[in-house]
């Protein structure tokens, strides 16, 4: 099967929604809807797609939402959802599917092609100009036998503390840091990862 983030980074307002369509079809992959998605969208409504090897969150962005006055920031705290969303799922589990994030926005975004790359080491990827997300209503599958769906329900429901939004925040901030060598980085989360308790969950 071929990655569900591959094929959905490189669509556009003209096949975004047509896309997510086949996915909520396909019997192999776990999706539902939300309203409220993770603690930092509760008024936002999206879709997550999920197998065991991938977690898509796709944010819906109808243009109504007065909260964020950038879509970057928007962008930012999606990436957020999804590294918590990863850490959460590394105390459940040693096999951790990836975790991306999909942003479909009815705006006409002109920043998210000057820090693309920037969004892409993050595992974003900004969709802009798409027309009728404020009446959209995608087919999702809920199956609740296939084995992602289980994990997930811990993703809905899960509280995250000041120490989740510091190992999250780090994180991303040293993916995209420069002067942040991979040995500073390794060392930082190695020392994160202790203090949020993940080390002897990982070691079970």
């Amino acid at each position: 099967m071929k990655m569900m983030h591959t094929e959905l980074f490189m669509k556009d307002k003209t096949n975004i929604l047509s896309c997510l369509q086949c996915l909520g079809e396909d019997r192999k992959v776990y999706s539902s809807h939300r309203q409220g998605m993770g603690p930092l969208f509760p008024d936002m409504d999206g879709y997550i797609y999920a197998t065991e090897e991938e977690i898509i969150v796709v944010l819906l962005d109808s243009g109504s939402n007065e909260r964020f006055d950038e879509k970057d920031d928007m962008a930012w705290d999606l990436a957020l959802t999804c590294e918590l969303y990863r850490n959460r799922l590394q105390r459940l589990s040693k096999h951790v599917p990836s975790v991306y994030g999909v942003l479909v926005t009815s705006d006409d975004v002109l920043a998210h092609y000057e820090i693309h790359d920037e969004l892409e080491t993050l595992g974003i990827a900004v969709i802009d100009n798409v027309t009728g997300l404020d009446r959209l209503s995608l087919p999702v599958n809920t199956d609740n036998r296939l084995p992602v769906a289980f994990p997930l329900i811990f993703l809905y429901e899960a509280e995250f503390t000041e120490s989740d939004y510091a190992v999250a925040e780090y994180s991303l901030i040293s993916l995209i840091d420069p002067d942040i060598t991979p040995e500073e980085r390794d060392e930082e989360m190695n020392y994160l990862r202790k203090e949020f308790g993940l080390d002897e969950i990982l070691k079970d």
